[in-house]
């Protein structure tokens, strides 16, 4: 029989002491196989009853892991507002006391400028960074304002307004509950941004949103836009007053007539733009410093004509003639304020308040020569007479028009009372049709029909006296 190598004595060993382990241990002659079965005695036990439960237990949890699908990362949203803004810093600031948002990180360059910076406001992720006009990043402020809108949910729209109004936002559109589930308002921020907030109070589907909408078409009979072309707040007709120093006209306006400022946004040529309530009017403001002033006449009616008129002298105007009482019924005053515009201020004294058919606000024209103005108003404007008074010698000392639901008065300028250019902005249902009909009439175009980023189709003319005439009309009504 052939001799045994090493490797068939250790394995002869190895497999007796498994087979008898209640045996005494082979001892090979040779030293190094005796060695070998000794290691082979003491790990014959391994591994442990505990160890293999362990593993067991462990190798099946890895096997049901591999039969589930791996989770991954959550990808960022397809499309995130980028907002391009003027001072990043004061933005965020703004929106964490507007909105509550959480800053997520910003990058700060040497000189202060952040280019880019990340909030979040409640689940949605919004990037911002400072305008940077050398590379076409420009913001609302240069550019005169942004056509895009911010949507955002939160649980209680009516608080969160208060809170963004508390930091510095304007409403444009008062809180509300809408058709489609939402109780919505919007807001403007001090950085040209305009923000709709909602709270969801009911989860519709589109096929019911849609059943609501068109039953609300049918009772209304038209689209409401068609019936009513002006902006929510507004009337037909709005005086836009051109001022050199637009700070200090807010400040004079607010002060002297109690003006309640609604919206702020940069000028389109640069400067402020602004809208302004009194009573039941709005008034819009523009201008920058050096820029020429349209001065206008405004006839305005108050509770007390008196104490309105002494305010606005404490604030600045300068009284040409103090309250009197007038043959028509109205105690009235005069007062010009700094920026040259004129201002009568009035209580009718049979109701205590307005005169039957007139507003707070009356733009007041006074041009030289108002039988040719009255002319354009009619032909070119659709005006309608509602009174005509006129001196010995002809001229007209007092008329009043209707367009639409507003009233415009006017007187030729004689004495003390100089000629008036003024800017006036008349909400249409069709803004080429209205524009075509004023150049037929005698008016130049200034500006033709055009769609605007903020939502109107507008165009200007200016007639023989000076006045400038723009129409206006939301998009979705306007003549394309």
């Amino acid at each position: 029989m052939a001799e045994q190598t090493r490797i068939e004595q250790l394995d002869l060993a190895v497999q007796a002491l498994l087979d008898r382990p209640e045996a005494p241990l082979p001892a090979p002659a040779d030293a190094e196989l005796a060695a070998l079965v000794r290691l082979a005695a003491d790990l014959r036990d391994l591994p442990g009853t505990g160890f293999k439960a362990r593993l067991k237990t462990d190798l099946q949890r890895r096997a049901e892991m591999a039969s589930k699908p791996v989770p991954v990362p959550k990808p960022a949203p397809a499309a995130t507002p980028y907002l391009c803004v003027r001072d990043a810093a004061a933005a965020i600031e703004f929106y964490k006391k507007a909105f509550g948002a959480i800053e997520l990180g910003r990058l700060v360059q040497p000189d202060g400028k952040i280019p880019h910076a990340e909030i979040q406001v409640g689940g949605a992720t919004i990037m911002l960074a400072d305008e940077l006009p050398e590379y076409g990043f420009d913001s609302p402020q240069s550019l005169g304002g942004s056509p895009m809108k911010v949507h955002l949910f939160f649980d209680d729209v009516d608080a969160l307004v208060q809170q963004a109004v508390a930091a510095g936002a304007k409403i444009t559109r008062p809180v509300k509950d809408e058709f489609y589930g939402h109780r919505e308002g919007q807001l403007c921020d001090p950085f040209g941004y305009t923000w709709i907030v909602s709270t969801q109070k009911e989860a519709l589907t589109f096929a019911e949103i849609e059943r609501r909408f068109n039953a609300l078409m049918q009772q209304e009979g038209t689209p409401p836009a068609a019936k009513r072309p002006v902006r929510e707040g507004f009337h037909t007709v709005t005086p836009y007053l051109v001022v050199d120093r637009p700070a200090e006209f807010l400040a004079f306006i607010k002060q002297a007539f109690g003006a309640e400022e609604t919206f702020r946004a940069p000028g389109s040529a640069g400067g402020t733009h602004v809208e302004l309530r009194i009573g039941d009017s709005m008034i819009m403001a523009g201008g920058a410093p050096g820029h020429p002033a349209a001065p206008v006449a405004i006839h305005l009616y108050v509770p007390d004509a008196d104490s309105v008129y002494h305010r606005a002298i404490a604030a600045g105007a300068a009284s040409f003639y103090e309250p009197m009482d007038m043959p028509y019924g109205d105690r009235e005053g005069g007062v010009k304020d700094g920026f040259g515009n004129n201002w009568y201020i009035a209580t009718h004294k049979a109701t205590g308040h307005l005169r039957e058919g007139l507003r707070t606000v009356t733009p007041t024209l006074h041009p030289r020569g108002a039988d040719s103005l009255m002319d354009f108003l009619k032909r070119g404007l659709g005006a309608e007479e509602e009174s005509c008074e006129r001196l010995p010698d002809g001229t007209i000392a007092h008329a009043s028009v209707r367009i639409g639901d507003s009233v415009l008065e006017i007187g030729e300028a004689r004495g003390p009372i100089e000629p008036t250019t003024a800017m006036l902005l008349l909400y249409v249902p069709d803004v080429d049709a209205a524009y075509q009909r004023a150049v037929a009439a005698g008016g130049v175009s200034i500006e033709l029909p055009a769609n605007q980023p903020y939502g109107e189709r507008r165009a200007g003319v200016k007639d023989s006296h000076g006045n400038s005439w723009y129409f206006s009309a939301p998009i979705a009504r306007a003549a394309k």
